[in-house]
């Protein structure tokens, strides 16, 4: 009979470990891409690089209808996100143009590069992906093509491999464009 108790009480124990770890199966990524108003062109030699690879093809869509459910790879409402004051700070400024703001979740497991819809604004084409895998830290690349339908500007692809602390804001800056990202773990 004591067997059986402290059978019970192991299994017990060992669901509620395990719903607290399903509990924090996800990350939350808040993005903001932005150019620079007043740039030159770029030299020749940076611009050479204007293709994406083929890992942009084969990552997992970001549906762009936004949800309020814990759903993974679907934007979430801008109101989720933790880098709101500074989109607001980038807005004010004449200098810089938001080209997005985005905010999803990700399986804590994924191994994926995710692909951001493409969008048209302000001049701008913007495509690309973002691979974030979860080890001691949150390994981020990215690969982003920006590019002009009026081809006025040679296209250009913002490439970044990094290591980011989970829950710290980063910044990376090209000379056209730059992006502010954080990246923290669900709790």
């Amino acid at each position: 009979m004591v067997r059986i108790a402290i059978t019970m009480v192991f299994i017990l124990m060992s669901c509620l470990v395990q719903a607290e770890e399903n509990a924090a199966t996800f990350y939350q990524v808040d993005l903001i891409i932005f150019t620079h108003q007043r740039t030159s062109a770029l030299t020749p030699e940076l611009s050479l690089h204007s293709t994406l690879s083929s890992e942009s093809a084969k990552a997992i869509p970001l549906q762009t209808e936004a949800t309020k459910k814990l759903t993974p790879y679907h934007l979430l409402p801008s109101s989720s996100s933790q880098l709101r004051e500074e989109y607001w700070a980038l807005h004010r400024k004449p200098e810089y143009r938001v080209l997005l703001h985005y905010t999803w979740l990700q399986p804590l497991n994924n191994q994926r590069a995710i692909a951001l819809p493409k969008i048209n604004r302000d001049g701008w084409e913007l495509e690309g992906s973002l691979r974030i895998q979860r080890s001691n830290y949150y390994l981020l690349n990215t690969e982003l093509l920006f590019s002009t339908p009026d081809n006025q500007q040679s296209p250009f692809v913002f490439a970044q491999k990094q290591r980011l602390k989970g829950g710290d804001t980063y910044y990376f800056d090209h000379p056209q464009a730059g992006m502010l990202i954080k990246i923290h773990q669900l709790s």
